[in-house]
């Protein structure tokens, strides 16, 4: 009985260290480790150490290890001279042991767990093998099967459906761009349609809930249809368009949700049409890069990112979500690191090790560094001339790469991005000047933003897309390409 109370008391002490160290160090957790160096311990301090372990001295050494904690080598020091030799043994015994415990424990699954002497039942510190999933459920799977034709109530031939009732509707059901609605592929291919929009309202992979709301919000706001000045043309009367609904969503499960989003862009794509994917967070980027490579070969395609984030880290819990998108699709062998730019990094969610990490892959990115350096003008025609080196493109366009003056409602938003005009010129030349297989906008968050801003400029800058394909269609490619009615002399 002594030695439970002792073994709990133990174990709640090192909770409470760890919960104190974890909370000024929070910052430090949320990013990449560093780089692993050596830490030089004093001289002065080595009476101290002679009660650790070669395990302990080693921890002790690790600088990566320590910055976990949000430790540096001077405030090492600090810590070490303000305790005795039994302190130190206690500090570094109770760091190593809450190290360790964050990492997944072999043979601790699900129901009640001895660990360390103490049976913890369902305790927030056993780990899960895997989230446990009833497979015998009746419905398990109800929420992805397509309805059969056969069971319409109206029999009609296939082909997109007008929602519109007056012939110039203004304020009817709202839908991407105004377009018609096609509720199957079939509806897709006998409309001859070339761009079809596709909510996907996930919002499970990043720290935001609130990107599902993103396809409703986008469809009911303006700026996604109309005449562009600068490319000469209305893209909705150029393009055969529609609006193919939303692809459901497990809002319990990201793990459930991405072989189905990944069929369903599939199969869009197996219909002859550029899909427009309107998320959700950047989780989706996996799925929907994935069944683009799938269908035009990973050979073929070059990904443009445009984003505040490089989404390529490693070694986190979840297998799936917005900040291992990018690495996730290298290491899964989906995606070439040489096919990928990236375009607008900056803040902290990406250090050196970070950027060294995208050059070993071989991904080319441009960072807000470089081009407040370089000028706009400059960087945008070697993006473009990188772009060109591939046969087709995938745009992802992230919300956060805007500047937060222009996109407030944005899931992870950083200070000292792209202006509207800047993001807007780069995605038309981008789809006037590559042959663009798909594009997804991804992380708006609509609710975070009490004006209508961000919804406006992410429809505007779909519709720069779309005129930039619709310029392509009639033949005007050339570099940076402005209609002439655009300039009065």
């Amino acid at each position: 009985m002594m030695t439970k109370r002792f073994l709990s008391k133990k174990l709640a002490l090192t909770a409470q260290l760890a919960s104190i160290l974890i909370g000024f160090s929070a910052c430090t957790i949320g990013y990449s480790e560093p780089a692993s160096t050596s830490v030089n311990l004093p001289p002065t301090d080595s009476a101290k150490l002679g009660l650790l372990t070669d395990e302990e001295l080693s921890f002790l050494r690790d600088s990566k290890k320590l910055a976990w904690f949000g430790l540096t080598e001077e405030k090492l020091f600090t810590k070490l001279a303000t305790r005795d030799d039994q302190g130190v043994k206690t500090l570094i015994s109770d760091m190593l042991i809450t190290y360790q415990a964050a990492h997944f424990q072999e043979g601790q699954g699900t129901g009640s767990t001895i660990k360390n002497g103490v049976l913890e039942p369902l305790s927030t510190s056993a780990d899960i093998a895997s989230i446990p999933i009833n497979t015998q459920a009746g419905g398990f799977n109800k929420g992805t099967i397509i309805s059969p034709a056969i069971l319409d109530e109206y029999k009609r031939s296939p082909g997109p459906i007008n929602l519109q009732r007056y012939v110039h509707e203004e304020d009817g059901i709202p839908t991407f761009a105004g377009a018609p609605v096609a509720i199957r592929t079939e509806d897709l291919v006998a409309g001859n349609i070339e761009v079809a929009f596709v909510g996907v309202p996930l919002a499970l992979g990043s720290g935001w809930r609130d990107a599902q709301h993103a396809p409703t919000v986008l469809r009911g706001m303006y700026g996604l249809a109309g005449y562009d000045i600068a490319g000469g043309v209305d893209p909705s009367m150029a393009l055969n368009i529609a609006d193919f609904g939303n692809v459901t969503t497990d809002y319990l499960s990201l793990e459930l949700s991405v072989d189905h989003i990944k069929e369903q862009i599939g199969s869009m794509m197996d219909a002859g049409v550029v899909p427009f994917i309107v998320g959700g967070d950047h989780a989706i980027m996996y799925p929907n890069v994935a069944a683009t490579t799938d269908h035009y070969g990973k050979e073929n395609v070059g990904v443009i990112q445009l984003d505040a984030h490089f989404n390529g880290k490693r070694g986190l819990a979840h297998y799936y979500s917005d900040e291992q998108s990018v690495s996730r699709l290298i290491e899964d062998e989906l995606l070439l690191g040489e096919n990928l730019i990236q375009v607008g990094l900056r803040g902290p969610s990406q250090d050196k090790e970070a950027l060294q990490w995208l050059k070993d892959q071989g991904v080319v990115y441009h960072t807000m560094a470089e081009i407040g350096e370089t000028g706009w003008k400059v960087a945008q025609n070697k993006i473009i001339k990188q772009a060109k080196s591939y046969d087709s493109t995938f745009i992802s366009f992230d919300i956060s790469v805007l500047d937060p003056a222009y996109a407030p409602g944005a899931g992870r938003p950083i200070p000292g991005g792209l202006s509207i005009t800047q993001a807007t010129t780069l995605v038309r030349r981008l789809c006037a000047e590559t042959q663009v297989t798909g594009f997804e906008i991804l992380d708006i968050t609509p609710y975070l933003d009490v004006s209508y801003k961000t919804a406006l400029n992410a429809n505007y800058v779909m519709h720069a897309c779309l005129t930039g394909i619709a310029m392509r269609k009639m033949g005007n490619t050339q570099p940076n390409h402005i209609d002439p009615l655009a300039f009065s002399e």
